[in-house]
């Protein structure tokens, strides 16, 4: 029986993913900078974002094994760059002591990233097989993904935009966002919309990563708490331009033409 266009859809992305997957692998494994890990983050979240959308025509056993796989590569890879992030502010900043905490902070991410290595190469790049049964119609399984997400983004938004929210809701929702966007990419690449979704990932990354830093380096704590107040700002006032109601933008598009999405 031929394959079905949502099976052929589902294939096809997942494949092209998986090989964007299998190269950012080999580049962490080669040199563990931060671009590399940071890569390696992107297209984990990429793939695995594109499995969820297109679950049906996937059996639950390979799904499970999949995920809990890289979920293990993602939370170390995680752990790295946090120190990353540690070291790019002690690196802007002068502070007391900068070398000793320097030198501090690199041996602890000399050790993760010996954990993340080790997670990596365990990994092993096989392409997910689509399952013979009826898949859900494109059109339909397109639809269902987007409005669950988009309404998910807003209602989560709005909370993470009050004035209540604390750095950690910013955080689950930012994880939302990111959903979000690349669901929205694999469907419909050339939506303008998805510009919008990052710059609001952009500005919640930032405020995470005023809070990570803080949490390795005490000795920063201040500065941070202070550029941390000036990214929640900003990223309220996007929030309230682009979003919050009425909105100036429809929170998802109609369907357009499917082309090839930038991993």
């Amino acid at each position: 029986m031929a394959a079905t266009e949502t099976q052929q859809f589902a294939a096809r992305h997942t494949r092209r993913l998986s090989r964007s997957l299998a190269l950012q692998v080999n580049r962490a494994l080669e040199l563990c900078d931060a671009r590399a890990v940071h890569r390696l983050r992107v297209a984990i979240r990429r793939f695995t974002q594109a499995v969820a959308a297109c679950k049906p025509c996937f059996s639950d056993k390979d799904l499970r094994k999949r995920r809990r796989r890289l979920k293990k590569i993602k939370s170390a890879a995680g752990e790295v760059r946090n120190y990353d992030v540690a070291q790019k502010y002690l690196l802007r900043w002068r502070i007391p002591h900068a070398a000793r905490l320097q030198e501090k902070v690199e041996t602890r991410r000399q050790d993760a990233a010996r954990v993340l290595v080790a997670e990596l190469k365990r990994w092993t790049n096989r392409s997910l097989a689509v399952q013979d049964s009826p898949a859900t119609p494109l059109r339909e399984l397109e639809q269902h993904a987007l409005d669950r997400l988009a309404k998910d983004f807003l209602e989560r938004g709005n909370e993470a935009s009050s004035a209540k929210a604390s750095p950690h809701a910013m955080h689950d929702f930012r994880i939302v966002a990111k959903k979000y966007r690349y669901t929205l990419e694999l469907f419909q690449p050339s939506s303008p919309l998805a510009a919008s979704i990052k710059r609001v990932s952009a500005l919640l990354g930032d405020i995470n990563d005023c809070v990570t830093a803080a949490e390795i380096v005490p000795a920063l704590a201040s500065r941070l708490k202070k550029r941390q107040r000036k990214k929640i700002e900003a990223f309220r006032q996007y929030w309230t331009a682009e979003f919050a109601k009425p909105r100036k933008k429809p929170v998802a598009s109609a369907p357009a033409n499917r082309r090839r999405s930038a991993a």
